[in-house]
């Protein structure tokens, strides 16, 4: 009996050394967090690192890259980034990070720690630990997100294959993320999608899946709380406006999509919550919108036009003209009131190179050429060296000018009020830009067909917009070719396209073109039947609105516009209606209707099949 007593009083004693090794580790590791928050500098935080990352949890870990994000994340600490990314003491939290991650999601690393945290939860002593020390699921998904979040940010692609791990890591336990986590990681593949952009772009098709899982207990939550949360408000594991703007932007940036149950009810919230999200939140949805061609409905643009006229105060460049394109592109008639509130100045002076782009390109779109801030935007690209603009930001500015020519030729026709001046000018002004190049006399090998920039009227495309508003003098140069390069001689011709050329071949002799140049040179034509200036489109998917099949996109319907204004008959050749013709006789039967349709006499069909 003594000897069982001195046992356990033995036992009693080593359980209550290890219980004292256990507060001091647990204590420890809460010094090590406050004292990385309280540094000011990422000097100072990589000193920390440097004397401290071997004693790191993993919570240290997410807490020193968390902070690091912070204070070098903005655009005016790069010259601090680069400085950062050749610091020999990222190598060592990069190393604890490596460390300390076989412990995420499985409890190997950090065991006692971690199990005195879980034990505690309860007790009151737990008050006194820092809030940013979780339940332990909790744990898990916030380390995970705060340093996918770090590297994203700082745009960092660490160099021990963490991202690898950490890809590894969501896709075994991705069922484990609480909404915002899994919002957060989503953001962050979505911004790092360079290191490895299949990867990501899987990666996101997987929480996409697990965050309609997560949707009916999200529509639930947000009905038993009477609304949505602001990032501010929400809860830990709640869901929140920040969840839905940082996930629609994912998708977007990847051109994933979620899929239409999960994309229409979080239009849906955003609609009906709308004041409680952010503007960029709004804007980043509405650009989404336009990226996977997913019509939002009418009552979302409604929200978007709103927000612009109502909350422009709080609206950074990059809102704004994502708002506008997200608008444009589903050819939504601006306000005038929204137009006013822009001009003066106030969205062209703040706005970056791809910001112009975006503006001009969503005006353009929707003949909104004459408000003030088309005239503020093209005055502030023409102050700038086309080396600022990438060859998309270039397509779209040579395609707003397109675009306006057309708008005015379409005022000179109808006449409408032209100034007669602008005419002359311009007239003139193209007149003596080509007496002053060196031509070649040249055969061409495509009858009736230049790829000259003047229109009919023997106006440039650029002078048009130059006699109202000022533009760059690289317009009708780098612009063009960078237009022509990449929209028109870049082009490969899909299956549906060789299919449809082939069956016209085999009825018509002669004069059949594909990828056929307009007069002018701005437009291409898929399949030209030059006899009877009938343009044949082949319109597979990308045509149409995701989720409304037969319904053509606004930029297909400026093309077929931009095409009958240069006198060709559009014949559109839907995808879905050329499936359901399965042999060579329905499909002569199909063109023959389809060409009677634009004009072609049934009489004169028939000669040609």
């Amino acid at each position: 009996t003594t000897t069982t007593t001195t046992t356990s009083k033995s036992g009693n004693k080593r359980g209550d050394v290890e219980n004292d090794d256990d507060d001091a580790l647990f204590f420890e590791h809460v010094r090590l967090n406050r004292d990385i928050v309280a540094c000011t500098t990422h000097g100072q935080i990589l000193e920390h690192v440097e004397l401290h990352s071997e004693r790191y949890n993993g919570v240290n870990v997410s807490t020193a890259w968390h902070r690091l994000a912070k204070k070098l994340g903005r655009d005016e600490q790069k010259a601090s980034m680069r400085e950062f990314k050749r610091d020999a003491r990222v190598l060592l939290l990069e190393e604890a990070t490596v460390r300390c991650m076989r412990g995420l999601f499985r409890n190997e690393n950090d065991g006692r720690s971690r199990e005195l945290v879980s034990r505690r939860r309860n007790e009151k002593r737990r008050s006194m630990v820092s809030r940013r020390v979780k339940t332990e699921d909790a744990f898990d998904a916030q380390n995970v997100g705060n340093i996918l979040w770090a590297f994203a940010t700082m745009l960092y692609t660490p160099r021990l294959e963490i991202l690898d791990k950490f890809a590894d890591i969501i896709e075994e336990n991705v069922d484990k993320l609480y909404p915002q986590a899994l919002s957060n990681s989503l953001w962050s593949f979505a911004r790092l999608k360079e290191w490895n952009f299949l990867r990501c772009k899987t990666i996101a098709e997987l929480m996409m899946q697990q965050a309609l899982r997560m949707l009916p207990d999200v529509l639930k939550d947000v009905k038993k709380a009477g609304g949505i949360f602001g990032a501010k408000d929400v809860p830990f594991g709640g869901f929140s406006t920040q969840a839905i703007g940082n996930a629609m932007w994912s998708c977007g940036a990847l051109r994933c999509h979620p899929g239409e149950e999960i994309m229409e009810a979080y239009l849906k919230l955003t609609t009906e919550y709308h004041e409680k999200f952010k503007t960029q939140e709004i804007s980043n949805i509405a650009w989404t919108s336009a990226m996977l061609q997913h019509h939002p409905g009418e009552a979302f643009l409604n929200v978007v036009s709103e927000t612009l006229t109502n909350r422009l105060e709080e609206c950074a460049s990059q809102a704004v003209s994502n708002s506008l394109l997200g608008l444009a592109t589903f050819g939504y008639k601006m306000d005038e009131e929204m137009l006013k509130a822009l001009g003066g100045g106030r969205h062209a002076r703040r706005c970056n190179s791809q910001d112009l782009c975006n503006s001009i390109w969503a005006l353009a779109a929707v003949d909104a050429f004459e408000a003030e801030v088309y005239g503020d935007l093209w005055a502030r690209v023409s102050s700038m060296h086309h080396d600022e603009f990438v060859p998309e930001g270039l397509n779209m500015l040579y395609h707003a000018c397109v675009m306006h020519q057309d708008y005015w030729m379409d005022r000179q026709n109808f006449g409408n009020d032209v100034d007669e001046d602008v005419l002359r000018d311009a007239t003139n002004a193209t007149k003596k830009r080509n007496s002053t190049k060196k031509t070649t006399a040249t055969k061409s090998t495509k009858p009736a067909s230049s790829s000259s920039s003047s229109s009919a009227f023997g106006v440039s495309v650029g002078e048009v917009v130059r006699q109202r508003h000022d533009t760059p003098i690289w317009l009708d140069t780098i612009a063009k070719k960078s237009y022509y390069d990449q929209t028109i001689h870049q082009v490969t011709l899909s299956a549906f396209h060789k299919h449809v050329s082939t069956r016209i071949r085999a009825g018509f002799v002669k004069n059949v073109a594909d990828e056929y140049l307009t007069e002018d040179g701005a437009m291409s034509i898929d399949i030209a039947l030059l006899d009877h200036k009938i343009a044949v489109e082949c319109d597979g998917p990308s045509h149409f609105e995701k989720n409304m099949e037969k319904s053509l996109t606004h930029k297909t319907i400026l093309r077929n516009k931009g095409l009958e204004r240069r006198g060709w008959r559009v014949l559109s050749i839907p995808y879905f209606e050329w499936q359901e013709a399965t042999d060579t006789e329905t499909h002569r039967k199909y063109l023959e209707d389809k060409l009677a349709a634009v004009g072609v006499k049934r009489e004169q069909v028939l000669t040609l099949f």
